[in-house]
């Protein structure tokens, strides 16, 4: 008698999704990304790239989640706060195919001088909160300290950020006095002077380098 051929049970395959995590700070680790993106959902997979020739963590990753709760984080997570940055997240294309072209937020970064060493983010953003809504708060951290280096970045639509800046240029927070004015790109001329670059040199309205005095 012919034995009947074992029916092989076909495992359901979870359709997933690699996300591609970019501006990620040099202190994150795989173990950070996984807590941080289990808010969203089940955490499959995490890699971490590193600079072969020095070690050092190459300040991105790729996290892969099934495909319903990677579109919860990129939705939730793209330019959220993480670790001190405004991380960039988005679906990981193969090579050589590009991303589709985002829709443009129409947004104002302010430039928040004269910050005490003192302040912390959630005082920033509370100040600014009153104004309207917030899109990104940008506290940069000295890399060697690890103490505040004076100023931040606070993101905000252009209506809200014009009312903040009539509100808040002048305000004692902390013990000092802000400054607070539209930032712009380093290298871009226009009457203030106020520019900033993504590297180390961020400028105020005065043309001068961002510090505390």
């Amino acid at each position: 008698q012919p034995q009947k051929a074992k029916k092989k049970k076909k495992k359901e395959e979870v359709e997933k999704t690699k996300m591609y995590i970019g501006n990620l700070s040099f202190d994150a680790e795989k173990e950070d990304l996984i807590e941080f993106f289990s808010e969203y959902g089940t955490v499959m997979d995490v890699y971490v790239p590193y600079d072969q020739v020095t070690g050092n963590p190459r300040g991105f990753a790729f996290v892969t989640m099934p495909a319903e709760d990677a579109d919860v984080a990129i939705e939730n997570a793209d330019r959220a706060d993480f670790m001190g940055r405004s991380i960039a997240v988005s679906k990981s294309l193969p090579r050589g195919q590009k991303a589709p072209k985002k829709e443009i937020r129409n947004e104002v970064k302010l430039y928040v001088g004269n910050i005490s060493f003192d302040s912390e983010e959630e005082s920033i953003r509370s100040l600014f909160e009153g104004y309207g809504t917030i899109f990104d708060v940008y506290l940069p951290m000295d890399r060697y300290t690890g103490m505040s280096r004076g100023f931040a970045f606070v993101t905000m639509s252009p209506e809200d950020a014009a009312r903040a800046i009539e509100e808040t240029d002048g305000y004692e927070m902390d013990g000092r006095i802000l400054r607070v004015n539209e930032a712009q790109p380093k290298g871009y001329s226009n009457q203030n002077n106020n520019s900033y670059s993504d590297d180390d040199e961020w400028y105020s309205d005065d043309g001068e380098e961002a510090a505390n005095e």
